[in-house]
């Protein structure tokens, strides 16, 4: 679901669309100028023809006329063809800018972000760009022509006769009643309209995510209720909006009738007073007919001009993300394990609810500790502290005693690693791995594989690394994509290696093993491991406590080698 926060509005998002579009936008222009003014040889012949015959019927004139027009409608529609090409330019430029920019904006969100928000339903704003693209060709081809044909018109009736310049003042009234009072709250409903389109679909999307849950018993008639629900919000959002479209094309085909009839008895009473040539009248009334005709199609792009709003609107929601802080210094690479201090740490969430206050902790390089504490206790947290997700309300993180909060978060992120989840990409086992990084070679994956247990499982796949997996990790196990996950952090050597939980879901049979290698003493990395499991504490130098926001530090027993058997 949408969730109320400041932006601009859509009518400035179009404003910003069509200044980054502005030069095909002129283009685009002028060719709809010179077809608009094209269009009117039609109704020139038509006068012409009129008076050429009023005076005599010669064939000379009559074919010099024809072969003018044929002229005329061709440049015309050359003109219209060259129009379509520049637009469909336009809305390829418009998908691949909004794609790039909300990608990369994806990829640098700031995590608060998402606190409490369903990512993937929001992300599904992203289909707006196909109505940007479409609504902008409607507007373009058909709105910007039936516009411009709207005034050249007029311009051409005022040139009859000053009377008609009046009719055209008039007309230029009504037409701006008709769009600007008759189409109040047109975008509004519209953007209401599309909330509910949007919270159907999320729901939709509960529904498939969730396929056991929603068959247990009284499950149907749950569904049932909550999408009818859903169904009467859309209904009533959508007769809000339509009652708005359904008075302004109401108010087009009125004037069109008023229009049209008024013109004629004007026009006729001009021609019985010689103020006006039966040609010019039969040319002003194509004039009119088709101007009029044009704006009763117009619905069609009012109607495209509210999608495009919305759709902006839409696109917003992703557009303004907040993103995470850019710039800062680059840290130093440095050999062995990173060192890590916490001073007088503490952090808030947005809605106020404290999780530690005044934290003072240090790990030395090349320790591992383990960090246990309840559920929501705030290790996941921390985790996300060290890692430079999050920043803190109060004091700081230090790594080799720089604060992080002056360091480039992505050299922070070359010599850190954090697991924390099931996030698998939908790719091969290699790319899995390896997310873009030239280095490490097939050597050392093939080596940490091995030592993690996975190698003969990855040898056993259909393709080996080169297999595809799914967003899930099938064809691998639950269990087997945790380590493949452990495996992605460490075989890029970080020199502070961050686990959440992970390493408490490996098998019973190779948990030891895989503990053992992970949190051995010359490993390269540092270690900080949030666990609920003995065994993995047994294996780290001390455990960091979580607790009612405050860490208790206790320092584990070293183990002592067995006193050797007494001599008989």
């Amino acid at each position: 679901m949408d969730t109320p926060h400041a932006h601009p509005s859509p009518q400035a998002r179009l404003r910003h669309l069509i200044w980054l579009e502005r030069r095909d936008l002129w283009t685009v222009v002028a060719f709809a100028m010179g077809a608009g003014l094209m269009a009117l040889a039609t109704p020139i012949a038509v006068q012409s023809l009129v008076n050429t015959i009023a005076f005599g019927a010669l064939l000379q004139p009559l074919v010099v006329l024809v072969v003018i027009l044929f002229a005329s409608l061709a440049f015309n529609n050359l003109l219209i063809a060259f129009q379509f090409y520049v637009v469909e330019m336009m809305q390829r430029r418009i998908f691949i800018r909004l794609m790039g920019d909300i990608a990369d904006r994806l990829q640098k969100v700031a995590r608060e972000a998402f606190d409490g928000r369903n990512a993937p339903e929001l992300v599904n704003r992203f289909f707006d760009v196909l109505t940007v693209q479409k609504s902008a060709a409607v507007l373009l081809l058909d709105g910007l022509a039936y516009g411009l044909q709207a005034v050249i018109g007029m311009l051409l009736l005022a040139f009859y006769h000053p009377i008609l310049l009046a009719f055209d003042l008039l007309l230029i009234a009504a037409v701006a009643f008709v769009f600007f009072v008759l189409g109040r709250h047109g975008v509004a409903t519209s953007i209401e309209e599309s909330k509910a389109k949007y919270a159907v679909a999320a729901w939709l999307e509960e529904i498939a995510r969730n396929p056991m849950l929603f068959k247990w018993a009284g499950s149907p008639g749950f569904v049932a209720r909550r999408s009818d629900a859903l169904a009467r919000d859309y209904l009533a959002a959508r007769e809000a909006h339509f009652g708005v479209v359904l008075r302004q094309h109401l108010g087009v085909l009125f004037l069109h009738t008023l229009a049209n009839t008024a013109l004629l008895g004007l026009g006729g009473w001009m021609v019985i007073e010689r103020q006006l040539t039966l040609g010019q009248l039969i040319a002003a009334e194509l004039v009119v007919n088709a101007m009029l005709g044009g704006l009763s199609r117009l619905g069609k792009s009012l109607e495209s001009y509210y999608d495009l709003a919305a759709a902006m609107d839409k696109l917003g929601h992703l557009l303004d993300l907040p993103q995470e802080r850019d710039g800062g210094a680059t840290l130093e690479p440095a050999g062995g394990p990173a060192a890590v201090r916490l001073h007088q740490l503490g952090f808030r969430y947005g809605d106020g609810r404290e999780v530690f206050r005044a934290i003072e902790a240090e790990a030395r390089p090349g320790e591992r500790i383990a960090l246990v504490g309840a559920s929501g206790s705030g290790r996941g947290t921390l985790l996300e502290l060290l890692f430079g997700l999050r920043t803190p309300t109060q004091g700081a993180v230090l790594v080799d005693d720089c604060d992080i909060r002056d360091a480039s978060l992505d050299s922070l992120r070359r010599e850190t690693a954090l697991v924390q989840g099931m996030e698998i990409l939908e790719g091969s086992v290699l790319d899995n791995l390896r997310m873009g990084r030239p280095e490490p070679g097939l050597a050392a994956i093939r080596d940490t594989l091995a030592a993690l247990c996975l190698a003969d499982d990855i040898l056993a796949l259909p393709e080996g690394l080169n297999t595809r997996l799914n967003h899930l990790g099938a064809p691998l196990s639950p269990e087997k994509t945790r380590r493949l996950l452990l495996a992605r952090a460490v075989v890029g050597q970080p020199r502070l290696l961050l686990i959440h939980e992970l390493l408490d879901g490996i098998d019973a049979s190779i948990r030891g093993e895989v503990i053992a290698w992970i949190l051995r003493p010359d490993a390269p990395w540092t270690a900080i491991v949030a666990t609920q499991s003995a065994e993995v504490m047994a294996c780290c130098d001390r455990v960091w406590h979580l607790e009612a926001g405050r860490l208790q530090e206790t320092r584990m027993p070293v183990p002592q080698p067995p006193e050797p058997a007494p001599i008989p």
